[in-house]
């Protein structure tokens, strides 16, 4: 049997391998068994030490994964570096195996770990005696070997930020092993034969030391007329160095070759097969590639995370298409342009959810009035989203109210304050008013309709009450009245009054006050309100009093009033003045019938008078 010592999975849990030691005729064995999930099939391969990576090759458009072990057998140490799952679209990752330095004095030595510095695309190769192995994960390559430890180190891991190694080993010493960016690109270049790999790591992992050399490198290109090979060094420059508006705009002054594409385009199109552009080189492939018409590379690259988003390069794409350019706000973070993007585009509902998440307060009320003068209907259902937020309106209700009668949206202006004022509250008094107002100057009708359900007790009465009686809403302004000189003059009308709340009304006012508004009835209009009076006498004849209003109806000469009034009431009195009154009455009316009866049936009448 072995010794488990290690277990491996790749990034994405497709690939796993198990390393195991065993003693075997005096010397340490390695065993490791590597699986393939996705065949289900595994194999036995002798290794003391494995790990998993990934690596960009030069024009590959997608990362190579790499599988690496070690291991020291009977006749020396190897190791090897190869390709797993290869993607169609990359170039073929070629095999690599070297040999394993272990010094003579470390004749049992053999790897007990390995680990891939995903940052800078190294192996740290670490044995039992101690010593640590750098190898280049691309070329195999050792770079650099050394004793870091006396005792054993049992276990390592990649450290936080992928760049270096910690261990611990059997004293329970924590190590920490990582290499210095400063030095690492002069130490290489110390050795002839490691310049190339100089320039790679320099590139690969934006390491300082090798700028000079690149700078020579692209200046002698440029010289010679090579633009495309020009190109890629600039693209590959250490931490983008040459990567600079001075270049772009220096390739777009070099001649096009005849049947080939602008050595401008061929510079982006190889930093786009790198990866991502920065700011000022995404706006400068996007600018020609609009002008082209050709919105569908720039949407693919956008897809790929290939531009990187600026405000400069949405306010670019904003003038071909609204929407891309709302796409590039949102990823740019540029909150204020994102909000107006919402809005010209028609996604109203995004633009509260948008603005708590990003934590931008736009000014509502004027992102209100751009949408509303676009669509009516959603600026409406927005201002009331506002209103009705669960932390509290985010917009002073006055100023919505504003904006909407400003394009004279009385409709959508109603339908907002009754929503925003259903609560009823005293401090919201002025914007009952206003929405009273505005609705009895332009729609008397839902003025009507809201005063008939009641629903405000705040609003200036007065001021609600004359409004009510210049849209001839008469009962709406008795209703609201204290007035006694507006009641007089609205409650003549009682052609627009419905009978029954008329005589109702009457209840809620002193002797005289009824008196006062009767005598007014009948001066103003007596043939359209001789009808209503009497049956106002006749419901509240007992606290008025008879005579006062016998009184009030020979005031005006009007036979027909009295005959009707105290036709009413005479047959339950027992004045003698109440019939005689009702007996002379039906004479001028004519109705000899009811002169008959009375005179026959009744007792309280003085017969001689």
């Amino acid at each position: 049997g072995c010794q488990i010592i290690n277990y491996r999975v790749n990034e994405d849990d497709k690939w796993m391998c198990v390393v195991g030691i065993s003693q075997q005729q005096g010397r340490v064995v390695g065993a490791m068994q590597l699986y393939s999930r996705e065949r289900g099939i595994s194999q036995a391969i002798e290794a003391h030490a494995a790990a998993f990576g990934t690596i960009r090759l030069e024009g590959a458009p997608s990362d190579t994964q790499v599988f690496t072990f070690a291991v020291r057998t009977a006749t020396g140490g190897k190791l090897h570096v190869v390709e797993i799952d290869h993607q169609q679209q990359n170039p073929v990752f070629t095999k690599k195996a070297v040999d394993v330095y272990f010094p003579q004095e470390a004749t049992n030595d053999f790897p007990v770990a390995m680990q891939v510095s995903q940052k800078y695309s190294l192996i740290y190769l670490v044995t039992k005696y101690g010593f640590i192995h750098l190898y280049d994960l691309e070329t195999a390559t050792c770079i650099f070997m050394n004793r870091i430890s006396s005792e054993t180190i049992f276990t390592t891991a990649p450290d936080s930020t992928h760049s270096g190694i910690v261990g611990v080993n059997r004293k329970g010493q924590v190590l920490s092993v990582t290499i210095d960016e400063n030095t690492m690109i002069p130490y290489l270049l110390e050795n002839p034969a490691n310049g190339k790999l100089a320039l790679k790591l320099a590139s690969r992992a934006g390491l300082p030391g090798a700028d000079n050399l690149y700078q020579q490198q692209f200046e002698q290109l440029c010289a010679q007329g090579n633009y495309q090979e020009a190109a890629k060094v600039a693209a590959n420059s250490p931490r983008g160095f040459l990567r600079t508006p001075q270049t772009i705009e220096r390739f777009k002054s070099f001649p096009q070759q005849q049947g080939q594409l602008s050595v401008i385009l061929q510079y982006f199109g190889t930093l786009l097969d790198k990866g991502a552009l920065n700011p000022i080189e995404s706006i400068e492939l996007v600018r020609p590639v609009l002008q082209q018409n050709r919105k569908h590379l720039l949407e693919k690259w956008l897809k790929e995370d290939k531009l990187e988003c600026s405000e400069e390069l949405g306010d670019l794409v904003r003038i071909h298409d609204v929407q891309l350019a709302l796409d590039i706000y949102l990823r740019a973070n540029v909150p204020q342009k994102a909000v107006a993007g919402f809005a010209e585009t028609g996604q109203f509902e995004r633009i509260l959810p948008y603005a708590k998440q990003s934590g931008y307060q736009p000014d509502f009320a004027q992102l209100l009035q751009n949408i509303v003068r676009v669509n009516p209907e959603k600026g409406a259902e927005f201002a009331t989203a506002l209103a009705n937020d669960e932390n509290g309106p985010l917009v002073d209700i006055e100023r919505v109210v504003d904006v909407f009668q400003s394009q004279n949206m009385i409709q959508q202006a109603t339908a907002f304050l009754l929503d925003a004022l259903k609560d009823n509250k005293p401090e919201q008094g002025h914007l009952q008013t206003r929405l009273l107002e505005m609705n009895l100057i332009n729609a008397p009708q839902v003025a009507d309709a809201i005063l008939g359900n009641d629903m405000f007790s705040y609003y200036d009465k007065p001021r609600i009450s004359q409004l009510c009686e210049n849209a001839q809403l008469y009962q709406r302004a008795l209703e609201n009245s204290e007035d006694h000189t507006a009641i007089k003059r609205n409650i003549v009308r009682t052609d627009k009054l419905n009978p029954d709340w008329l005589i109702a009304y009457f209840g809620r006012m002193s002797l005289e006050q009824s008196l006062d508004c009767l005598n007014e009835m009948l001066k103003v209009n007596i043939r359209q309100n001789l009808q209503a009076v009497v049956q106002i006498a006749t419901k509240y004849s007992e606290l008025i009093g008879t005579n006062r209003l016998v009184d009030l109806f020979e005031k005006y000469r009007t036979a027909e009033g009295l005959y009707y009034y105290l036709g009413s009431i005479v047959n339950l009195s027992e004045d003698p003045e109440v019939h005689f009154k009702y007996i002379e009455a039906a004479t001028k009316m004519g109705q000899s019938t009811e002169v008959e009866r009375i005179c026959r049936d009744s007792n309280y009448y003085n017969p001689e008078k």
